[in-house]
C-alpha cells in the first residue's frame, strides 16, 4: 500500500510542474519586454562603484561641452555687438566726411567768413616784385 501511495502522489507533483510551464509558453513577450526592460539585472552596485571614475569622466565631459557651447554662444554675441557698433561709427564716418566736403567748398567757406568781415576776391591776385635796393 506504500507503494500505491508513492504512485498517486507523483502524478500530482508531475501536474503541479506542468502547469507553471503552461503558464510561461502563454505569454513570452510579457516576459520578454519586461527583462529588456529591467535593467537592474545589469546595474548592481559593485558594477556602479567599479565604474565610478568612468562616470565622473562622463560628467566632466559634458559639463566641458556645455561650457564651450555657452561661450561660443557669447563670443557670438560680442561679434554681433562689436559688428553694431563698427556700423554705426562708419555711419558716422560718411556723414562727417559729407559735411566736411560740403563746408569746404569755397562757396561755404566765403558765406561762413563773410560773417567776420572778410570778403572774396572778386579779382586774381596780384604779384608782388621787390627791387634789390630795398625799396
Amino acid at each position: 500500500m506504500a507503494e500505491l501511495t508513492n504512485q498517486k502522489k507523483q502524478p500530482e507533483v508531475l501536474e503541479k510542474i506542468e502547469e507553471p510551464s503552461e503558464k510561461k509558453t502563454s505569454s513570452p513577450r510579457k516576459n520578454w519586454l519586461y527583462e529588456s526592460i529591467d535593467v537592474s539585472r545589469w546595474i548592481h552596485h559593485q558594477t556602479v562603484i567599479h565604474n565610478l571614475p568612468f562616470i565622473f569622466f562622463l560628467a566632466a565631459l559634458c559639463i566641458l561641452y556645455i561650457a564651450n557651447a555657452h561661450y561660443a554662444e557669447k563670443n557670438i554675441r560680442e561679434m554681433s555687438q562689436m559688428e553694431k557698433e563698427m556700423n554705426e561709427l562708419r555711419w558716422e564716418y560718411m556723414t562727417t566726411k559729407a559735411q566736411l566736403e560740403y563746408l569746404s567748398k569755397q562757396s561755404e567757406v566765403a558765406r561762413l567768413v563773410e560773417k567776420s568781415g572778410l570778403k572774396e576776391l572778386r579779382e586774381p591776385p596780384g604779384k608782388i616784385i621787390l627791387k634789390k635796393d630795398g625799396r
